[in-house]
């Protein structure tokens, strides 16, 4: 499943990913589309894709590439996955 706002989305592996990296400081995770890591408390400015808050007004930030997305965010990434109901096995 994939979650986004216009120009930016996330899958549902990602989200996963996300956590890891927001959970042990220094922490990156590889995926074939992108490298993740923690954005730095020192850097205020940058913007989450998904909802802009800055660095500074939340408790944490990741980054792949361009793309930012807030603790906040993942936590409405986390409601929205568990509300879908799981696919069938054939």
């Amino acid at each position: 499943m994939i979650i986004g706002v216009p120009y930016t989305y996330i899958c549902d592996r990602c989200v996963g990913h996300v956590h890891a990296v927001m959970d042990a400081p220094g922490r990156t995770v590889s995926t074939p589309i992108a490298t993740i890591l923690q954005v730095s408390d020192e850097v205020g400015a940058e913007q989450c894709c998904f909802c802009t808050k800055r660095r500074d007004q939340v408790a944490a930030m990741a980054s792949a590439g361009d793309s930012r997305i807030c603790d906040q965010c993942l936590e409405l990434c986390d409601e929205i996955l568990s509300e879908v109901p799981p696919v069938p096995s054939p």
